[in-house]
């Protein structure tokens, strides 16, 4: 039988479709044949036909030894080894193709070094513009990496997933690498970044999440920083001692009471992030942080945001929802007002008369 294309075949057999019902029949008897099927499960021969050559195609079922129209059930496990060996050679000979090309790339790296150690010291502070540019600085400096990378990934990030994936690829070129990744708290919610802190966590990294708010910011060897430029499209490479200092004691700051990720969700844990997601949301309303304010310092959307401050406030029958209405809450109802102050109306020659007026 040829090797089929992975992406040309049937779909899995699904509890209720005419392939499922096939297959269990299969399994309950000797052998099953599209008169057979048709009869059993009232459908036409045509219909038993075409859920066979799906499972035949599968794996999942074929001829029986000599003989040109019966059919016996394969055992799944036996029948995705066949059906994918093929591919796994194919994917590990890929992999085998792309290490032998990383290498040979990296073979480079002390010519491009020498080179460097050539050009004009670019000053404290460097600043890229163009994004594609900015790309290849940041993976030239993980490249580079010899001992600790430092990285705060905040929800907007202006160079996208290539700092990850940089990340990622030198992690896996240096087992020894020191690498603590910072995010938001609502980076538990999703299911990529999950993936990601899995992943790194398992080669030795770390990960925490806080909902104190997390500036882009990446640091390297503890001589090299990197932020994002103010208009969002490039990036600012920091070489002084004393900034770059100063950036690694901001990030340790948030890093101690920060918590750690694994990667790993359940629906506790997802509950005490979320929780501490509107703890934070109801702390800033008090000190009267704007919505989107409070959107980009959890890293959630403004929609996202105004839907929870809503939840929290019919959840507490709380005021209207604003800073104001939130401090206010907080603060628990306000007293009645005083009456208002009253004086006298001085009549004709300035004698007072009993009727008074409100100020």
């Amino acid at each position: 039988m040829s090797r089929p294309d992975i992406t040309e075949l049937p779909e899995v057999p699904q509890s209720g479709t005419v392939a499922n019902q096939i297959y269990e029949l299969a399994l309950r008897n000797e052998y099953v044949d599209a008169p057979h099927c048709a009869a059993a499960l009232k459908i036409t021969e045509e219909q038993a036909r075409a859920a066979i050559e799906d499972l035949v195609g599968l794996r999942l079922l074929h001829l029986v030894h000599g003989c040109t129209y019966a059919y016996v059930a394969v055992n799944p496990m036996t029948a995705s080894l066949q059906l994918l060996a093929v591919h796994d050679e194919e994917l590990r000979s890929r992999q085998h193709q792309l290490e032998q090309l990383r290498q040979r790339m990296h073979s480079l790296m002390p010519l491009y070094r020498a080179q460097l150690a050539r050009e004009p010291d670019p000053g404290p502070v460097q600043r890229i513009e163009d994004a594609e540019v900015a790309h290849g600085v940041v993976a030239g400096l993980l490249a580079d990496a010899g001992g600790e990378v430092l990285f705060a990934r905040s929800h907007e990030d202006a160079l996208g997933d290539a700092a990850l994936l940089g990340l990622d690829a030198r992690q896996r070129a240096d087992a020894d690498l020191r690498v603590h990744l910072l995010l938001p708290q609502s980076a538990r919610f999703d299911p990529a970044l999950r993936e990601y802190v899995g992943r790194l966590v398992a080669r030795g990294g770390e990960a925490r999440t806080t909902t104190a708010g997390v500036a882009w910011l990446m640091l390297v060897d503890g001589s090299t920083g990197v932020v994002p430029l103010e208009h969002g499209t490039g990036v600012a490479v920091l070489g002084d001692p004393a900034v770059v200092a100063g950036f690694r004691r901001g990030f340790e700051g948030l890093w101690s009471p920060a918590e750690s990720f694994d990667g790993h969700y359940d629906p506790e844990a997802g509950r005490a992030a979320s929780a501490a997601i509107d703890a934070a949301i109801v702390r800033m309303l008090v000190n009267g942080v704007e919505d989107k304010v409070i959107a980009r310092t959890l890293g959630i959307s403004a929609r996202t945001c105004q839907r929870r401050i809503s939840d929290l406030m019919e959840s507490r029958v709380a005021p209207p929802p604003g800073p104001a209405g939130a401090r206010r809450g907080a603060q628990g109802p306000r007293p009645p007002a005083p009456p208002p102050a009253r004086r006298p109306i001085l009549r004709g020659g300035g004698t007072p008369t009993t009727v008074w007026a409100e100020r």
